[in-house]
């Protein structure tokens, strides 16, 4: 009997895996080392001295040997008081609000159907939309980072995608779209729409209140830029009926014992917490200011944690790069789509930090 000739693990790779995924790239995360990382939108403060002893005893006491509460229910009860979440919507929690955006697509979106979001914005909507092969739809943003309400509406009406997806604010632009063009999408759509809230601390202002007008509306948020990225802890809240078919797929205990106890804590002491974003919001008008004094850039205001800018005579790949040789890194955005053309973008970090980019930059563009 003759044998069958043995497989190599590459043509075993390129049989097995679907095409669509053989295409993708993996999302990439850079390794900043010992530079100033503000690349990630992650906020420069954690818990200070005065709770940080407090935080450890209560890790001390978590048992790492049990399971977690399966429902969450002291977390979920944090984050209703905390955050004025309506006892009439439902909460779903998950390891970070990517694992969130993936269960949602999971359950409405596939192959067949469409998803859709304006563009550019955050680049996990269309990544997972095409691993569950789903048909991605976008509206760009203009030359300012407006969309335009007729065309948007037009191309939901044309579409009517399963899933629409709001960044709010932007992400990486950092504008807020209008609500009342939200509001609209919702009442036109066939589909769900997810208005994702990463941001909301940092903007003041959300759509929450709207759950009770469209019950195809859903809000996401993450705790990732608060001060607790590490902890990997997103909700999503919307109506129970939605919740209870996104609650089939979530694999159990997806909150560690780790994180339940750190955000319980967190969520105690919120206030002296959230204090500290108000040295950030202070930070992201002195460095807006900064910037826009600078002719060789055009900053653009924002409600988000980071700021994005655009040189305007200059490569600004070249400038991420020097950059980088100065100990900072920042997002280089050239590259993701046409709009972002020479555009970086720098989250806020602490003062020092932010007076070292600054500097940076001013020695860079006078080379």
């Amino acid at each position: 009997m003759q044998r069958q000739r043995k497989i190599t693990i590459e043509e075993r790779v390129a049989s097995l895996v679907h095409e669509s995924i053989q295409e993708l790239t993996a999302y990439k995360v850079f390794d900043a080392g010992e530079m100033i990382k503000l690349d990630a939108m992650e906020s420069p403060y954690g818990f200070n001295a005065e709770l940080q002893d407090r935080w450890l005893e209560r890790l001390a006491a978590t048992d790492v040997n049990r399971y977690p509460d399966p429902q969450a229910r002291a977390l979920k009860l944090g984050l209703r008081e905390a955050f004025e979440i309506p006892d009439a919507v439902e909460l779903m929690l998950g390891n970070g609000s990517d694992e969130l955006l993936q269960l949602i697509q999971l359950v409405v979106a596939g192959a067949g159907r469409r998803v859709m979001s304006p563009v550019p914005s955050f680049a996990m909507y269309e990544i997972i939309a095409r691993y569950t092969r789903a048909e991605f739809v976008s509206v760009s943003l203009d030359d300012n980072f407006e969309l335009d309400a007729e065309t948007w509406l037009d191309a939901v009406t044309n579409h009517q995608p399963a899933c629409i997806f709001f960044s709010f604010p932007n992400n990486p632009t950092g504008n807020l779209f209008d609500v009342d063009l939200i509001s609209e999408t919702a009442q036109i759509a066939e589909g769900i729409v997810v208005v994702d809230e990463a941001y909301y601390r940092h903007c003041g202002q959300s759509m929450m209140s709207y759950l009770g007008e469209h019950d195809n509306m859903l809000i996401l948020r993450t705790l990732s830029k608060s001060g607790f990225a590490g902890l990997r802890l997103g909700f999503l809240a919307g109506a129970a009926e939605w919740i209870k078919e996104f609650e089939k797929l979530r694999l159990p205990y997806n909150v560690g014992v780790l994180t339940n106890a750190s955000v319980v804590f967190a969520l105690e002491n919120w206030r002296m917490i959230d204090a500290q974003n108000e040295v950030t919001l202070a930070e992201r008008q002195r460095m807006l200011d900064e910037l826009q004094a600078v002719d060789a850039i055009s900053a653009y205001p924002s409600r988000a944690n980071f700021i994005t800018v655009r040189l305007l005579s200059m490569d600004g790949e070249a400038i991420y790069k020097k950059l980088i040789d100065h100990g900072i890194l920042v997002k280089n955005l050239h590259g993701y789509h046409p709009v972002l053309e020479n555009c970086l973008r720098f989250t806020i970090g602490q003062p020092d930090e932010n007076d070292a980019l600054l500097a940076a930059l001013r020695e860079i563009l006078a080379e």
